[in-house]
């Protein structure tokens, strides 16, 4: 099963420095190119978000002091659209979802893809992400 609905030739792909931009504003002479890109991008035959791009952006944001309900907001609002493609629409809105919660969007970027491809325990050493239904917890061995 492929991993993308079959698309059009013309999607581009975001990486995470031009999305930061478009989400963010942050940057003069940056922002107004990432929005004609994306705006171009659009409508040439739409635009591929990663979860890796989505997890990074969601980590970058981080360090704006923004609150996680806008961060929650400004990823979500990219997303519900047909010119927006990413890996599995359900699972990136699920995890969306629980980072809106408090989860980090990467943990729950891989807990909802296990949970996906029905390959749960995602197993961790991370105690607050085991803390989530579908993870455990793996305990480091003692030094012999």
């Amino acid at each position: 099963m492929p991993l993308l609905p079959a698309i059009q030739t013309n999607v581009k792909t975001l990486d995470t420095n031009v999305f930061v931009r478009l989400v963010i504003g942050d940057h003069p002479q940056q922002t107004p190119s990432a929005e004609r890109a994306f705006l171009e991008a659009i409508a040439s035959g739409g635009v591929y978000l990663p979860d890796v791009v989505l997890a990074e952006v969601a980590w970058v944001m981080g360090g704006y002091d923004l609150d996680r309900q806008t961060r929650y907001v400004l990823l979500e609002r990219h997303l519900p659209t047909r010119s927006v493609v990413v890996d599995d629409i359900d699972a990136v809105i699920d995890a969306l979802e629980n980072f809106r919660q408090g989860g980090d969007l990467a943990d729950q970027l891989i807990l909802a893809r296990g949970a996906r491809a029905v390959a749960l325990p995602v197993l961790s050493f991370d105690q607050r992400f085991s803390r989530s239904e579908g993870v455990q917890l793996l305990e480091a061995e003692s030094p012999k």
